[in-house]
């Protein structure tokens, strides 16, 4: 039985029903070799959280047999603290076994603040911009 049935916080049940399945978040555009990561509005709460992104991203990427360029849409996207730092090492792990590079889109609005704070401790995403057409600009020039 779900936990949070039984916390007295609320338990966001409008997110969890209204949540992007993780698998529809992951695109792959053949002609320019780039992965696209919708992870807007995403929030990543547990463990099993964690999995299921590294589970998609690996059976999305594994079969292409070659890195990739990336780009991630992190606008409204929430890591909960508890599982923050362990979030940041799942980028790290992806960031290394599957791309060639990274744009990442971070609002720099609080919460992603601490999101980039943490990619940028790890010198992850390396290249963060505020919209998608610098994002793609960047790979055009790469």
């Amino acid at each position: 039985m779900e936990p949070a049935i039984f916390r007295p916080e609320p338990m966001g049940l409008r997110a969890r029903l209204l949540d992007i399945r993780i698998e529809d978040r992951i695109s792959y555009n053949a002609d320019t070799n780039t992965v696209f990561l919708n992870y807007a509005g995403m929030h990543v709460r547990t463990e099993e959280d964690l999995r299921r992104i590294k589970d998609a991203v690996d059976q999305s990427l594994a079969p292409l047999g070659r890195r990739a360029h990336s780009i991630v849409n992190y606008d409204s996207f929430v890591a909960d603290p508890d599982i923050l730092d362990r979030y940041a090492d799942l980028v790290k792990y992806v960031e290394e076994r599957c791309y060639l590079n990274v744009s990442t889109l971070l609002d720099q609005r609080l919460p992603s603040l601490t999101l980039g704070a943490e990619l940028r401790k790890r010198r992850l995403s390396s290249h963060v911009f505020e919209t998608g057409r610098e994002a793609r600009r960047h790979l055009e020039e790469t």
